[in-house]
């Protein structure tokens, strides 16, 4: 067997392997738009929601209509009486009017997005698919929040200048698993971006997790003495050849 053929040889996969990372460093998608998710499922202390049911009980039509009658000692008119139950009546209806109908737990799957620009130039026309409809609150790179009073499923960012950062929060009042199925969808007017989703683990799975880099190191460098101990054998069994014919000769 020759070593000067085995160093050759692994000199020769080595250069293959630079030149097949370098042309995917070249060709592959630039993204200039990163964005980072997690999801979290939250929700109102136990006991608020039912002080919350209490009050919702004790606003009801009848319940005041008839303690202000009692009060009143028949001094008050219907008309005068139903107007009190109505003004009383008017910031509890306010407060859940609209999207929060349901109580305060109606929207306990959330949703965290930031979006930075790591690339030269302005990226616009910034577009947000999300898995379902939701309650939006974004705030952009110079602290300025824009709420979305109704539920929406698609978010439009007009631009995002070099190095800035948007924070999106979303509130859905879904299954949190089945939200995280469907995915986000984030693209702008060059692309698609790059998108990391942050998830918790434990045990095994968050060893794994934690050192990813070092163990596709491991698994690169263990692929790599495999392919030279496949080349080493190889090179063995012919030069066994070579010899057995060189003999027979």
């Amino acid at each position: 067997m020759s070593w000067e053929k085995v160093g050759k040889t692994l000199v020769t996969l080595i250069s293959c392997i630079g030149s097949i990372v370098a042309i995917y460093a070249v060709l592959k998608d630039d993204n200039k738009l990163e964005a980072y998710l997690s999801y979290d499922y939250q929700s109102y202390p136990r006991q608020f929601s039912e002080r919350v049911n209490k009050a919702s009980d004790k606003l009801g039509y009848g319940y005041l209509y008839d303690g202000i009658k009692e009060v009143a000692s028949d001094a008050l008119s219907h008309e005068q009486i139903d107007k009190i139950v109505s003004l009383s009546q008017a910031p509890y209806l306010h407060i859940f009017d609209g999207p929060f109908k349901k109580g305060p737990d109606v929207y306990p799957a959330g949703l965290y997005i930031y979006l930075t620009n790591t690339g030269e130039k302005v990226v616009k026309d910034v577009h947000i698919k999300l898995p379902a409809k939701g309650l939006v609150r974004i705030r952009d790179d110079s602290g300025n929040e824009t709420v979305m009073e109704e539920p929406t499923g698609r978010v439009i960012i007009p631009s995002l200048v070099q190095n800035g950062a948007y924070r999106v929060w979303v509130y859905f009042d879904g299954d949190l698993e089945a939200l995280k199925k469907e995915g986000v969808r984030i693209g702008y007017n060059d692309g698609v971006a790059k998108i990391e989703v942050f998830e918790e683990f434990a045990g095994l799975e968050a060893a794994v997790a934690k050192y990813s880099a070092e163990l596709i190191t491991l698994l690169i460098f263990l692929a790599m003495l495999l392919i030279l101990a496949v080349v080493v054998l190889f090179m063995i069994v012919s030069d066994g050849s070579s010899q057995a014919d060189t003999a027979a000769s």
